[in-house]
């Protein structure tokens, strides 16, 4: 029965939302990732600039899946801000290291087009269970507190909208897409203004796929800079009701 039940809620259709809701979700995440892009010139940290701690968590995922799924590993899952982390992991071939590199700027808007995707079927219940999944499995390479409790937090949240009324589930999930179709525009802003004030840094991925490719970084953020636009180019059609 429980089994039957837990089926019936993942795979519930929503009915078809207001054009409110839709523009509501998205002018937050709008506003969510303004103030990471301003926030480092004017110095001033807003509290919502918290809430892409989802984005980075996808973006380090990203890292980890590919390693596993090109034949390397990962030792350490780790967050260390709501807008930075690493992934410590090993390659087994050059197009591992490549491939890994890559991932890490296109998986958040790759995963908000998933969410728009299974938004536009109703599927809000589907998104959050996913992110659930995702949740549990980092688990296993998180080994800090601060890490661990990221991880809890966003799994908690998408796992507990499991009990609540559709209009909630909607709602998170809504947001959740949105939040990362337009996560990653901070991440780049950063890579670029890093450039142009020559700020002396670690290497990012940019970086490393300049080294592995001899291709410049600044063209590997450009392609990630269209990447997201073709994802939110495509994503807005199957959000808007």
């Amino acid at each position: 029965m429980g089994e039957n039940r837990f089926s019936d809620v993942i795979t519930a259709v929503a009915p078809a939302q207001g054009w409110w809701l839709v523009a509501l979700t998205g002018l937050f995440a709008v506003l969510v990732t303004a103030f990471s892009i301003v926030g480092p010139v004017t110095g001033r940290r807003h509290v919502l600039v918290n809430l892409n701690v989802l984005g980075t968590v996808v973006h380090e995922a990203g890292h980890a899946l590919v390693a596993c799924l090109t034949g390397g590993g990962v030792y350490r899952f780790q967050i260390t801000s709501p807008d930075t982390g690493s992934v410590d992991s090993w390659y087994s071939t050059r197009f591992s290291s490549i491939t890994t590199s890559l991932a890490g700027y296109a998986m958040p808007p790759l995963a908000g087009l998933g969410a728009a995707a299974l938004l536009a079927k109703g599927q809000a219940a589907a998104v959050l269970t996913v992110t659930a999944a995702m949740s549990i499995l980092i688990l296993w390479v998180a080994r800090d507190l601060f890490t661990l409790a990221c991880i809890v937090a966003i799994g908690g949240i998408a796992a507990a909208l499991y009990w609540a009324p559709a209009w909630l589930q909607v709602l998170v999930a809504y947001l959740e897409a949105w939040l990362l179709l337009f996560s990653e525009f901070g991440g780049l802003a950063a890579l670029i203004a890093n450039r142009v004030r020559y700020v002396q840094r670690d290497a990012d991925d940019a970086d490393n796929l300049a080294d592995d490719t001899s291709i410049p970084g600044v063209l590997w953020i450009a392609a990630w800079l269209a990447l997201i636009l073709w994802a939110l180019w495509t994503a807005v059609p199957l959000l808007w009701p």
